[in-house]
């Protein structure tokens, strides 16, 4: 049943603009004490694709301040993000967040 459902997934994501494909993986990021992914909870803001030049550009913002768990969350958000083939750049700044500075590090680094 798994293997039919990565299947399904897959066939999927091959049918959809590149737009589409990265609010799925953005659906995928679960936010585990909230229990719910970061695309419903309107964590990302600011999403700008460019098919063309086979971009995008987000930022993300935790759902707290001082979320416990806002660096592991934006490098999850970029991990999915990377999955996607048609996208050569990712541009992704975290905001409204207490160590922003050292996630928006992390995030250059992943490059």
């Amino acid at each position: 049943m798994r293997y039919l459902k990565s299947l399904w997934r897959i066939s999927k994501e091959n049918n959809v603009d590149l737009k589409e494909k990265i609010k799925i993986k953005l659906k995928e990021v679960i936010d585990p004490e909230l229990r719910e992914n970061v695309w419903d909870l309107k964590l990302v803001k600011d999403l700008k694709v460019n098919e063309v030049k086979r971009s995008v550009s987000l930022k993300f913002r935790p759902t707290a301040y001082q979320c416990p768990l806002g660096i592991q969350l934006a490098m999850n958000i970029k991990k999915k993000l990377m999955k996607i083939e048609e996208l050569d750049k990712i541009d992704m700044k975290v905001i409204d967040y207490v160590m922003a500075d050292k996630a928006n590090k992390y995030l250059k680094e992943m490059d």
